[in-house]
């Protein structure tokens, strides 16, 4: 017996939704999705993306190097615009790289912190910016505005999560989610399917969530100090 020695494995939007619908006693395993369960389900596996994007961590994260013009106070962010990137729904962290090359690391401030500055058109090297995702497009604001040598900056966002937009599409996920994403639509759809809420179904989406949120996070030393006295 010999291993396969691929680890491509996908699967589409149009699979998710057949195996949610089979959790659900909701179809014959040799029969296909008709159109209209079809689009009941896509339409709630896109409100899943959309809702599961504020607790993904580590692989919605981009980073978007941007040029600062001096005096310039704010940026918008999204396709096409100041900085081009899909709007992103959270600034992480953010870097400028000084005169010597070297990155200096940048404050991300709130947008009380940011407000609260008397004179915001100061050109000086950046030391704070404050990302406002608003709807259509973000905003960045940077402050100080920049000077000669301090115009380049890095900027680490939560990027979002890409749209199933055809049944044939994959997921913008790692393959680790895929088990997740079937049961959780499993789940949601329940009411309209098994009749009422399956406690089962939200339970191991449940139990299958907390793991990858425990999966998906950074893994910080722990450090131990010494105590004084």
């Amino acid at each position: 017996m010999s291993l396969s020695g691929s680890y491509d494995f996908t699967i589409t939007a149009g699979q998710i939704v057949f195996d949610a619908l089979l959790l659900n006693n909701a179809i014959d395993p040799i029969n296909d999705v008709n159109p209209n369960d079809s689009n009941i389900c896509m339409r709630f596996l896109n409100m899943i993306v959309k809702n599961i994007q504020k607790d993904a961590d580590l692989w919605v994260t981009t980073d978007v190097d941007h040029t600062l013009t001096a005096g310039t106070e704010s940026y918008t962010v999204g396709t096409g615009l100041n900085i081009d990137t899909a709007k992103p729904s959270k600034l992480k962290h953010c870097r400028r790289t000084d005169s010597s090359s070297n990155d200096v690391s940048m404050e991300v401030a709130s947008r009380q912190d940011y407000m609260d500055i008397p004179t915001k058109s100061t050109q000086s090297q950046p030391l704070m910016v404050y990302y406002n995702p608003q709807i259509t497009n973000g905003v960045l604001y940077v402050w100080p505005t920049g000077s000669a040598g301090n115009l380049d900056i890095t900027l680490t966002f939560q990027r979002p999560i890409q749209d199933f937009d055809a049944t044939g599409n994959n997921p913008d996920f790692p393959n680790e989610w895929y088990l997740w994403i079937v049961h959780q639509l499993a789940a949601v759809i329940s009411p309209i399917y098994s009749g009422q809420l399956r406690s089962d179904l939200v339970q191991t989406a449940t139990s299958l969530f907390v793991g990858l949120k425990d999966f998906d996070t950074e893994q910080v030393p722990i450090q131990f100090q010494p105590t004084v006295g």
